[in-house]
C-alpha cells in the first residue's frame, strides 16, 4: 500500500535541513545544465515541479526566464515568495499537488529535479507525466532529474548517515524488488529532540520511464548521466533525461 507520506514528510526538522543546506554552487551548475540541454528562448516560459523551496526556480527567474513554481508543501511557497521578493524577481508561486497542473501549453520548458519523481504509485506517476505533457507547448521539452535503478542499485547502501548543520541524518533503506520501490525510514536528531519520518519512492528502469513518457505522448530522448552532459550508462550518478512533446 503506497501512503501519501510526502504531506508530513517536508516538515519540522526537514525543513530546518532545506532552509541550511549550503547548496547554491550547486543550483548554478544545475541551472548551467538546464540552460545548455534545453536551450530556451530568452524570456522563456519554466515550470519548475515541484519547486521545494525555489532554488532553482529563483535562479532561472535571475537569468531572464519566466518561471512558475509549484510545491505542495505551503513552507516551502513561503520561504520562496520571500527570497523572491528580496531579489525582486517576479516568479508565479502555485500552492498545488504535482498531479494537479491546469496550464494547457503554455510552457516552453518544465523542469522536475531534485528526485522528486516516483513519489506516488504507477498510475499516480503516469498521471503527472500527463499533466506535464499538457502544459507544455509543441515541441516543448521535459528535464527530469532522477534515480533510476541502473544509478542507484550499483551503489545501494541499507544504512548511511550525516550531518547538515545541527541535524544529525540516520536513514536505513530497503529495496523492493517486488514493487520496485525504494523504502526508508529516517532519524532526525536536533540536540535532544528526536523525530521519525518514512518514505517511498518508485524505482524504475530506464526502459521502464522512457515506456512511461512515450505512452504520454513523449519523443526524442537524450540522456545524460551527469551534469557535466556525460552520456548515461549503468552507473552514472544520476539520470537526467529530456524528452520532447510532439507538435501539432
Amino acid at each position: 500500500m503506497i501512503t501519501d507520506w510526502w504531506e508530513t514528510f517536508f516538515s519540522g526538522p526537514v525543513l530546518d535541513i532545506q532552509r541550511k543546506a549550503s547548496r547554491e554552487e550547486k543550483t548554478r551548475t544545475e541551472a548551467d545544465f538546464i540552460e545548455k540541454v534545453l536551450q530556451i528562448i530568452p524570456q522563456g516560459k519554466i515550470l519548475d515541479v515541484p519547486c521545494g523551496e525555489g532554488r532553482l526556480s529563483l535562479e532561472m527567474a535571475s537569468r531572464g526566464y519566466s518561471v512558475t513554481g509549484v510545491d505542495i508543501t505551503l513552507p516551502f511557497l513561503e520561504d520562496a515568495k520571500r527570497k523572491a521578493s528580496e531579489k525582486q524577481l517576479e516568479i508565479t508561486w502555485e500552492h498545488r499537488d504535482m498531479r494537479d497542473l491546469p496550464w494547457k501549453e503554455e510552457f516552453d520548458a518544465v523542469i522536475c529535479f531534485g528526485g522528486s519523481f516516483g513519489y506516488f504509485d504507477d498510475e499516480g506517476n503516469k498521471t503527472f507525466l500527463k499533466a506535464v505533457f499538457s502544459t507544455l507547448k509543441p515541441e516543448g521539452t521535459f528535464l527530469i532529474d532522477t534515480h533510476v535503478a541502473e544509478t542507484l542499485l550499483p551503489r545501494f547502501q541499507e544504512r548511511d548517515w550525516h550531518r547538515i548543520g545541527d541535524t544529525l541524518i540516520a536513514e536505513e533503506r530497503e529495496y523492493d524488488h517486488v514493487h520496485g520501490r525504494v523504502r526508508a525510514e529516517w532519524i532526525l536528531i536536533q540536540g535532544s529532540t528526536l523525530e521519525k519520518r518514512s518514505s517511498s519512492v518508485r524505482m524504475y528502469t530506464y526502459c521502464e520511464l522512457v515506456q512511461m513518457l512515450e505512452k504520454a505522448g513523449f519523443y526524442n530522448y537524450h540522456a545524460y548521466g551527469s551534469l557535466g552532459v556525460s552520456p548515461f550508462r549503468v552507473g552514472s550518478q544520476r539520470l537526467y533525461l529530456t524528452a520532447k512533446k510532439k507538435g501539432h
